[in-house]
């Protein structure tokens, strides 16, 4: 049985219903995911008005996607620029887009990460481990910002779902328990390019450090031997040494494990999102099925390729 494609767009007031391209990023590990929307030459006059007069940077869109008359919302944010000339090429960017245009300046003689966000973002509600930043300072900057520096310097990973913040070690995202099932040589998926190893063949070793003030240090590694391995590298101010080996064994654990790696393609549905787990099912060697975070999904929808999910696995769960 053939499904056809379909979408619709709203951008602003106006609604598109066909467009060349549609090409939709989200990851786990990034702050904002981002969607680039390709508009044919005929849209480029609605209502005799350039459309480029008829939409703005901050416009609200949303992007429906599915087969025949089923559509479902697959992205919501905000026009952030558009590309002249023909055809249009619109940039959307999701819920971070106002983060991005606020401003703050503060100091700390010492704050947890939990009233840092709480002050930089305080429409939203707040899910994020108890840590103490120590001493910060925040000169001049976007919520945005603040939020890019804690993943820089301390590994946090953050993502906005609905009215709450979320803001996570790397080896704790938990994604949203959300479990779809790819069978790999059947429908729906499409290609894959997965390679299995084993996790004594990764050599991979880490490192954390935890500065305690007074240029006082403490630091754990695990992993492959040192010189034969690859070093993965994480400082997090005010830990425990107990609290450090805990997060280094988890952070080594979520990196070096038995089961694949890469990406596996599949059609528009079912709708794999960024932080759902995918269940790999191999009907040759079912001893390599296994559960793994889906760490990004991109979302392709045009006339030549139809409508497809490359989903990029991470760690199992």
């Amino acid at each position: 049985m053939y499904l056809e494609p379909h979408c619709k767009i709203e951008v602003g007031s106006l609604i598109f219903t066909g467009v060349n391209d549609i090409i939709i990023d989200r990851s786990v590990k990034e702050l904002s995911d981002k969607a680039v929307i390709t508009l044919p030459r005929n849209y480029a006059k609605l209502e005799d008005k350039s459309v480029l007069d008829l939409l703005k940077s901050g416009d609200p869109v949303k992007i429906s996607l599915g087969y025949d008359d089923d559509l479902q919302e697959e992205f919501s944010g905000f026009l952030q620029f558009i590309e002249s000339g023909v055809p249009l090429v619109l940039h959307v960017d999701d819920e971070m887009y106002p983060l991005k245009r606020n401003n703050f300046v503060k100091s700390w003689p010492g704050i947890t990460l939990e009233a840092l966000l709480k002050y930089i973002a305080p429409a939203y509600k707040i899910q994020c481990p108890s840590i103490n930043l120590g001493k910060l300072e925040i000169n001049n900057v976007s919520t945005f910002t603040v939020l890019s520096n804690l993943q820089r310097d301390y590994g946090f990973y953050t993502y906005v779902k609905g009215d709450t913040l979320y803001c996570q070690f790397p080896y704790d995202v938990k994604g949203t328990g959300v479990v779809h099932e790819y069978k790999l040589y059947n429908w729906p998926v499409k290609t894959n390019n997965l390679k299995y190893s084993r996790s004594e063949d990764k050599r991979i070793r880490v490192r954390v450090t935890s500065d305690q003030g007074k240029g006082k240090k403490l630091s754990f590694e695990t992993g492959a031997q040192e010189g034969n391995s690859s070093l993965n590298v994480m400082s997090i101010p005010g830990l425990t040494q107990s609290e450090i080996e805990t997060y280094a064994k988890a952070w080594y654990k979520s990196l070096a494990y038995d089961g694949y790696s890469g990406s596996i393609t599949g059609f528009g549905s079912p709708r794999t999102q960024a932080g759902d787990t995918l269940r790999i099912i191999d009907q040759d060697e079912p001893g390599m099925d296994g559960n793994y975070l889906i760490e990004s999904v991109t979302v392709r929808y045009n006339l030549k390729r139809g409508f497809e999910r490359e989903n990029k696995i991470s760690f199992k769960v």
